[in-house]
């Protein structure tokens, strides 16, 4: 019945958030809709196949919190077990309907704006490293802004089999958060997010458009397969270890509520009681999904521009 429940939770932010998007999609120039069309859906996608894993990853991430001082965590495969153990293989999709609704819309406009903000900036000037690092993070900061509120909502519907006391669908997470924090507590952690996704989509974009080209001048591939999975795995290897501080941060906060006062109490925390290796926490669980997910995202968006006339990222 909680695992219903929590489907119709879900279902109702992911509709919400369509509809407050639609109208949004419909102002903007098709050249500019067709690249968040084809990104989001690419996203979309690649959300739908690593959920299990990101919600392994929130786990592990959390686990700390629950265990006494110099206890060790599980690793990721016996988190992953305990979870389907204690609350069923759907529990692995917990809060996939905010995370489709926030891909879409989210990973549909930081990647999707990627290509048509770097065209601005660069006009008919080249198209150096610093420009797409730019790009990347004016394209990921936005689309953050924008849609923390639906990934606070997802962190929390992930997290809530550890507490049985938890509400476990979206209106009960956003009466929680507004009854404890007001309105603004739907953004909280907003800001260590906003961060985190300019530095994830200027690392990814970036890394994966500086690479393809690379690779592209060294061994003469053509714009194929075997040059999207090449580029994707490394920009994906490289954005992890980028952003998993950042990672670590937002969760404790999305979840830790009114806990923390800000971004720099929370890391703060976590250095005081774990040291600098406590940024580095489900590293392997968050490679684990964010690894396969760029490369899913990026071979999906390199077909769907191909289908839709695009050029290739």
């Amino acid at each position: 019945m909680t695992g219903q429940t929590t489907s119709i939770g879900t279902a109702a932010t992911a509709g919400a958030a369509a509809a407050a998007g639609a109208g949004l999609l419909t102002v903007l120039p098709k050249g500019v809709l067709t690249e968040l069309l084809t990104s989001g859906i690419s996203v979309g996608c690649a959300n739908t196949a690593t959920n299990p894993l990101d919600v392994v990853k929130v786990r592990l991430q959390l686990e700390r919190n629950r265990l006494g001082d110099g206890a060790k965590p599980p690793g990721m495969v016996r988190t992953g077990i305990n979870v389907v153990r204690n609350e069923g293989v759907t529990a692995l999709w917990s809060g996939l309907g905010p995370s489709l609704a926030r891909g879409f819309f989210f990973g549909g406009a930081r990647l999707g704006l990627y290509t048509p903000i770097k065209a601005a900036i660069a006009g008919d000037g080249k198209q150096t490293l610093e420009l797409k690092v730019l790009s990347g993070s004016l394209s990921g900061g936005l689309a953050a802004a924008v849609t923390s509120p639906i990934e606070l909502i997802k962190t929390r519907l992930q997290a809530a089999g550890r507490n049985p006391g938890a509400p476990n669908t979206s209106m009960g997470v956003i009466r929680h958060v507004v009854n404890a924090d007001g309105v603004v507590g739907l953004w909280k952690g907003a800001m260590p997010g906003l961060v985190r996704s300019a530095i994830l989509t200027a690392a990814q974009c970036a890394t994966y458009d500086e690479v393809k080209r690379a690779v592209m001048q060294q061994t003469g591939w053509k714009d194929s397969i075997e040059l999207h999975l090449v580029s994707s795995m490394i920009a994906g290897l490289v954005t992890t270890t980028i952003t998993n501080p950042l990672d670590v941060i937002k969760t404790r906060m999305f979840v830790g509520g009114a806990k923390y006062s800000g971004a720099v109490a929370c890391a703060a925390d976590v250095w005081r009681k774990e040291g600098a290796i406590g940024f580095m926490k489900g590293w392997s669980a968050s490679y684990a999904r964010l690894g396969p997910h760029t490369v899913i995202m990026f071979l999906c968006a390199e077909r769907l521009r191909r289908y839709a006339g695009l050029q290739g990222l």
